[in-house]
Parts: C-alpha cells; sequence; structure tokens
C-alpha cells in the first residue's frame, strides 16, 4: 500500500467538500427554503442538525485533501463509504415507506455517486 495520496482521491475529497458544504450550509441556515423548493417533508431543528452534520463533513474533505499521506485519510475515507451507503439504504426505506418528491432521486444519486466514488478510492489506495 502507498501511502501517497492519488490525484483521484484529490478531487474527490474536493468535490466532496463542494457539495457538502453547499448542503451543509443551505440546511443548516434555512431549512424551510429546501422544503419550500423541492417539497421535502422537513422539521427544521431536524434540518438544522442535519446541516451541522453535513458541515462537518465538508470539514473532513477539505482536511483530507490537504493531508499528505494515505494514513491521514484512511479513516475518513470509511467513514464516508459508511455515510453514503447508509444514506443509499435510508433513502430507499424512505421510497418504500412514504411519498417523496423527486428531489429525494436527486439526493440519492448524490449519496450512491460518492458512495462509489469512495469504494474507488479506499480500494485503489489499499491495491498500491
Amino acid at each position: 500500500m502507498s501511502e501517497n495520496i492519488s490525484n483521484i482521491a484529490r478531487y474527490v475529497f474536493l468535490l466532496a467538500f463542494i457539495v457538502d458544504l453547499i448542503f451543509g450550509v443551505w440546511y443548516f441556515i434555512s431549512p424551510e427554503s429546501w422544503t419550500a423548493l423541492t417539497g421535502w417533508p422537513t422539521e427544521t431543528a431536524s434540518g438544522r442538525m442535519l446541516g451541522v452534520a453535513i458541515i462537518m463533513l465538508a470539514v473532513g474533505s477539505i482536511l483530507a485533501y490537504r493531508a499528505t499521506s494515505w494514513g491521514q485519510v484512511e479513516l475518513y475515507v470509511m467513514m464516508e463509504i459508511v455515510w453514503n451507503l447508509l444514506g443509499v439504504i435510508g433513502m430507499i426505506w424512505n421510497y418504500a415507506t412514504m411519498t417523496l418528491p423527486i428531489a429525494g432521486w436527486f439526493m440519492t444519486g448524490l449519496l450512491a455517486l460518492f458512495l462509489l466514488l469512495f469504494v474507488y478510492v479506499y480500494y485503489q489506495a489499499k491495491q498500491t
């Protein structure tokens, strides 16, 4: 296993930072506007707490982007894999048990995309 962080991993970290920061700040500052725009069912306090969690993922992403060795980011990558896997499962479960707006499929797609990207980064690092 190489201790270097691949360029693709750095791009994934940077992309995750941007997406997480946008959604995290949005949910934290104004969960009501997300509900108004998408029709997504929400409760303001829960939306803000989700925003906090997503902002923390953004912080982890930028720290991983700035890291210099795989050992410094491996735990973060594993955490992202679990977060995104459970997110996809949770969203599919939600769709199976309630009626949700189409925006949910967009969020499910983002979670699935990042799941694949982080799994790729993890296995690429383990094989080199």
